[in-house]
């Protein structure tokens, strides 16, 4: 029944998905949740596969990358999206640590986060719909999400929470190595599962792309955000499908 509440109160947090009321976490029961993040990752991939093998004959890839990226959106609500456009409007209008916590807060968007929603999701667009096969569209759709939620427990693991008075990803500070190491073993099997050696890969680079997050983070943050984890998570999940789509099999 833990085990249950552990996967619900994680796509409470992750998804825009119904949940039964008694799944709705506390910070604690969140931060325990984050084993669970990976499966989630990887479920939502798992729906978008089984739409994309059931339009692959009826639409055009266009159509359906622009299908795949707005389904995500609407599921997800954005939130890794928003992060990412918040956190490239501090790292870029910021000039002090003070600062750029501050315009991550502001609940407006600026000309860098415009320009970072614009761009990953052009980035994404032209990935997904570069797969000349539908198997490999569908073991990436599964794979990327399920990396991408992946690096967020590995980097909030990996850093202090930067805010003192607390903020909406203060939940990570109660994250503990068995959370960590749960996710990593769920995450790795089922990247390496379907992924194979192209998962391994994508492993290595994606815990590359964390250790450089982690120390930049800590250089322009003093630690990290509910935000620096999105948009940590989004170039992830973008990385992923790019480094797919070039080399798959």
């Amino acid at each position: 029944m833990m085990g249950l509440r552990l996967f619900l109160a994680a796509v409470a947090f992750l998804t825009r998905l119904p949940v039964p009321a008694w799944a709705h976490p506390d910070p604690k029961t969140l931060a325990a949740a984050m084993a669970c993040f990976p499966l989630v990752g990887a479920g939502l991939g798992l729906g978008q596969a089984g739409c994309a093998l059931a339009l692959w004959p009826l639409l055009s890839p266009e159509a359906l990358a622009v299908l795949l990226i707005a389904s995500s959106v609407l599921v997800t609500g954005a939130l890794h999206y928003d992060g990412l456009a918040d956190t490239v409007d501090a790292l870029g209008g910021g000039w002090s640590r003070e600062q750029r916590l501050a315009i991550m807060k502001d609940p407006h968007i600026g000309t860098f986060g415009v320009l970072a929603l614009v761009l990953a999701g052009l980035a994404q667009f032209v990935a997904l719909k570069s797969f000349q096969q539908v198997e490999s569209l569908c073991r990436a759709l599964i794979v990327a999400p399920c990396l991408a939620r992946l690096t967020i427990v590995w980097l909030a693991w990996q850093l202090p929470y930067a805010r003192a008075e607390g903020g909406k990803g203060r939940f990570v500070m109660f994250l503990h190595g068995g959370h960590v190491l749960g996710a990593a073993l769920i995450g790795s099997a089922i990247v390496l599962g379907i992924g194979g050696r192209l998962g391994s890969l994508l492993l290595a680079l994606a815990a590359t792309l964390t250790l450089l997050a982690g120390w930049y983070f800590r250089r322009q943050l003093g630690g990290i955000t509910g935000d620096a984890l999105g948009a940590v998570s989004q170039t992830c999940e973008i990385m992923a499908y790019g480094v797919w789509v070039t080399f798959q099999p």
